[in-house]
């Protein structure tokens, strides 16, 4: 970024910032999406507003937007379990190439009516488009802080952050087709397996490698672990993308296998991706809502409603339920809920400047002007309308559960793979039936212990004749499986399976 007064840029950017933490804390209450505020900062301080804030050029947009986008998939890969993902795999490939590829023929249809394109600048947007966005997907999804029945959460977060190739594999070949340098379908398919197939295996091969560093290196700083990872997941995308390969889906890979194994330091490492994903979405919104002016959307407010209406009740349902069709397991209420889970973010907006940065190669300012404006309003009424009636949406579908606090180890302990117990805090609901009883009345299964109750601002250290109360929370080891049923059971609870 470049700023108006170089001194005062360290003032502006902790402003930026800080004002985004603070928009962070106030979506829920209002309503709106965290992205769209973090966006709302970059129209106030760029030239639309304060002009306090410039970017050096769209291709430094893209750059930083790539590079954002995949330390936001190294995270949520990171804190995505491969157990919960695995029954799902195929469903979000399918979703991720095949409903990608309907998704844009169906939204090109309506574009090439909607707007003066041509064919082939028609198919240009609908690619662009066609894809879900990790960012707004992990985003939304958490924020809300839900749970979905029929593992929809696994399948929605995969199908996200792996249908980027696809898109972006169907963007090029429309620009290549506008600019006159058609291939045979033949090639794309090769292109698009190879994209897929190599950069998977960059991500699990560098994934294991970083997992051997990782566990072997005896470093003075704990804080250097994360450093470690950090270039790990930069290394995994800059040597993928170098080989011709999707680097997005590396990382993401890459992430998912260091997320479920064993590692020093493993709770700090979280903690600081999770920060730095954060950090990411703030820095690619904000510079896309600097370049992107607000009047833009007023002068595409009747073509651009018009196409988000096509692409969200008509092109992204087809994609879902014809590439969904082959699995007889997913009913009709998920794939309406799938259909409504199509948010669109900052992958779309940074694939719209392609065809601006083709401009030199045949592709005409105006229609890459009128495809980004187009994106744009796409991508905030889509951001706004799905992402605000999320919740409502999975309710009013029966889809809803209630999600399970986050699990928090008051002692800085953490629940490794390589375990032989099972550590895990459980909260007692209003209406538990152990509420007024002691410890030593509950019957707990033998091989079972609760060893710390944390009630109110206090810890309690328990004995057999600790009463329990309604909302306190207990930090609970168990050997297996069945006795963390157990535990569950005498407290009148289910243990929660994985959404």
């Amino acid at each position: 970024m470049e700023f108006v007064e170089p001194l005062y840029g360290l003032l502006v950017l902790s402003v930026v910032l800080f004002l985004a933490i603070l928009a962070s804390k106030t979506s829920g209450r209002l309503g709106v999406p965290a992205l769209i505020l973090f966006m709302a900062l970059g129209w106030i301080f760029g030239p639309e507003g304060l002009n306090l804030i410039h970017l050096p050029s769209l291709e430094w947009l893209r750059y930083v937007g790539v590079v954002a986008l995949s330390l936001i998939l190294f995270s949520g890969g990171l804190d995505t379990r491969f157990d919960s993902v695995r029954p799902v795999m195929w469903r979000g490939v399918s979703l991720a190439t095949l409903g990608v590829l309907l998704t844009a023929l169906v939204t090109a249809v309506a574009a090439y009516f909607i707007f003066p394109f041509t064919p082939a600048e028609a198919f240009l947007f609908g690619a662009i488009v066609s894809s879900t966005d990790a960012a707004a997907v992990f985003s939304v999804l958490r924020s809300k802080s839900i749970g979905l029945k029929h593992k929809l959460r696994p399948l929605l977060e995969l199908e996200s952050s792996s249908n980027d190739p696809m898109a972006l594999m169907l963007t090029t070949a429309a620009i290549a087709w506008i600019i006159g340098e058609r291939e045979s379908g033949l090639v794309m398919g090769f292109q698009l397996v190879y994209q897929l197939v190599v950069g998977a295996a960059m991500g699990i091969l560098v994934g294991y490698v970083t997992l051997w560093f990782i566990n072997r290196l005896s470093l003075q700083y704990e804080g250097l672990f994360s450093v470690l990872i950090l270039s790990a997941a930069l290394f995994t995308y800059s040597t993928t993308d170098l080989i011709q390969a999707n680097g997005l889906l590396a990382v993401y890979c890459a992430g998912v296998v260091i997320g479920n194994k064993p590692f020093v330091h493993r709770q700090s490492t979280l903690k600081f991706f999770d920060g730095l994903a954060w950090l990411m979405q703030i820095l690619i919104f904000v510079s896309l809502g600097i370049i992107l002016s607000p009047r833009a959307l007023w002068d595409m407010v009747i073509p651009g409603i018009l196409i988000s209406l096509v692409l969200i009740f008509v092109s992204r349902p087809v994609g879902v339920f014809l590439s969904l069709l082959p699995f007889r397991k997913v009913g009709a209420r998920d794939k309406v809920f799938i259909s409504w889970v199509g948010l669109k973010g900052a992958a779309p907006l940074v694939f719209a400047l392609y065809p601006l940065l083709a401009v030199e190669q045949g592709v005409s300012a105006d229609v890459g002007q009128t495809v980004l404006n187009a994106v744009y309003f796409v991508v905030i009424l889509s951001v706004v309308l799905q992402g605000t009636l999320l919740t409502r949406v999975a309710e009013w579908l029966g889809l809803a559960l209630p999600m399970p606090e986050k699990t928090f180890y008051p002692l800085a302990m953490e629940q490794r793979d390589n375990f032989q117990s099972l550590l895990q805090e459980i909260q007692l609901p209003e209406d538990s039936p152990a509420i007024g009883k002691s410890l030593v009345g509950l019957n707990l299964p033998t091989d079972s212990l609760i060893i710390l109750i944390s009630r109110g601002d206090q810890f309690v250290m328990p004995n057999g004749s600790t009463e329990l109360c309604a909302h306190d929370k207990l930090l609970v080891l168990a050997t297996t499986q069945a006795d963390l049923e157990g535990v569950y059971q005498r407290l009148g609870m289910f243990l929660p399976e994985s959404t």
